[in-house]
């Protein structure tokens, strides 16, 4: 998964995204229209979606669990780098937001991977670019922190002494600012429960992925009007994911928001082809502490 506004909260709702192997559901806070939770499933491997997301009835509910999918920028995160168009020489040279605690070659090489449908676009990749390290991926389409929470609450088995963290497309907030600082604690109490619970189940280093806020010219004009409904808080998100690494500096930050303002990297405006899944992984790599290596084509 900053301005109370004076009139109603808009809503935006997000919905789900259907593909071969999974959802991207989501419901997000627009105008009039509110959100209702979405049913919880188990963490499963699962490919990203490019359904387009699906409106629900309108409810006056308090933030729950729903969640949208693409969306365009509309206010840069305060220390998060800027996307960027770089040379290809330096396109991974923002790729680390916030560096937290240094990876220590004593731990474990494990790796868990905790994602929605964006992050499981890297499922196959980031094992193949990590052949010396376990890496087990848990996530799901539409899987907001909340749930994401709950069930690694409930999964006996332990996570890597590394998690990358790739979640946050699929979480509430206000069109407009709207109500902005609720939504902001409330995404924030999340986020430290999940936190909390992966330190609880083994992780040593955890590693935050930014969400991607690309220019409306690299969006295809088939996913354009599906972004323009979600992508206006993506970078609501993440400003609180700087306001984080704040509150708890062990955190690293991979700045995908930074490296990803280039074209080909998506089939819509968040979900990836293979060149942005190889460019996600060197991402995350840079945000854990491992040597990058150039992604060819970039």
């Amino acid at each position: 998964m900053l301005g109370n506004s004076s009139r109603g909260v808009q809503l935006s709702l997000g919905a789900l995204l259907l593909v071969t192997l999974g959802v991207i559901g989501a419901y997000a806070l627009s105008s009039s229209t509110g959100l209702q939770a979405a049913p919880a499933a188990a963490l499963t491997k699962a490919a990203p979606t490019s359904a387009a997301p699906t409106a629900a009835a309108p409810t006056a509910a308090p933030p729950t669990a729903a969640a949208p999918t693409t969306a365009a920028p509309t206010a840069a995160a305060p220390t998060t780098a800027a996307p960027t168009t770089a040379a290809p020489s330096s396109v991974l040279s923002n790729a680390v937001a916030h560096s937290g605690i240094k990876l220590n070659p004593s731990w474990p090489k494990t790796l868990t991977l905790l994602t929605d449908s964006v992050g499981l676009g890297v499922k196959d990749t980031l094992p193949a670019a990590l052949p010396d390290w376990q890496v087990d991926v848990r996530g799901r389409p539409a899987l907001m922190l909340k749930a994401a929470n709950a069930e690694l609450a409930a999964d006996p088995v332990p996570v890597g002494s590394v998690v990358v963290v790739a979640l946050g497309y699929n979480s509430l907030w206000g069109k407009d600012r709207a109500q902005y600082d609720t939504w902001a604690a409330q995404f924030n109490r999340e986020a430290d429960a999940l936190i909390a619970t992966l330190r609880e189940k083994g992780a040593k280093k955890i590693v935050w992925v930014t969400l991607r806020d690309p220019d409306p010219s690299l969006i295809p004009p088939s996913a354009l009007a599906q972004a323009q409904k979600y992508n206006w808080y993506f970078p609501y998100v993440n400003e609180q994911l700087d306001a984080l690494v704040v509150r708890d500096p062990v955190i690293a930050l991979a700045d995908w928001a930074a490296v990803s303002n280039l074209p080909g990297l998506t089939y819509d405006a968040i979900h990836l082809k293979t060149l942005g899944a190889k460019l996600m992984v060197e991402t995350m790599k840079a945000g854990i502490g491992l040597p990058t290596t150039p992604v060819p084509g970039l």
